[in-house]
């Protein structure tokens, strides 16, 4: 998990709670290997990942939830959705050279104008 988690370098407990349902889910020993995450999961995968722990693991599921990574199977179970797989199996490891890209691509377009110059050419009209 440590090693995935440097890889995939998550920025937000919300990523990093996708980060283990993805772990356990896809990748974990045999006898880990589960579906579903619960609060101990979190608090079990963030400290061997050396991720700060939040104050309220199973408030960080509900937030990874209403971040759409996670859905909710009852009982404060949570399984990873296809939006949290995509993030980290194709997002998450990839976002600096993304943001790259999109600078590169601003760059070369024409310069945007600011907001308020586009209010003040409407006033002219």
């Amino acid at each position: 998990i440590r090693t995935l988690k440097e890889t995939k370098a998550p920025k937000t407990a919300n990523e990093m709670a996708a980060l283990v349902a993805y772990y356990v889910s896809e990748l974990a020993p045999g006898s880990d290997r589960k579906n579903e995450i619960t609060k101990s999961d979190i608090e079990r995968y963030f400290k061997a990942a050396a991720f700060n722990l939040p104050a309220g693991a199973g408030f960080t599921l509900v937030n990874a939830k209403n971040a759409g990574y996670l859905d909710s199977v009852g009982a404060g179970q949570y399984k990873l959705n296809p939006v949290g797989y995509n993030l980290v199996a194709h997002r998450m490891g990839n976002r600096d050279a993304e943001e790259k890209e999109r600078g590169r691509d601003r760059k070369a377009g024409a310069k945007r104008r600011p907001q308020h110059a586009k209010k003040t050419a409407r006033a002219r009209k």
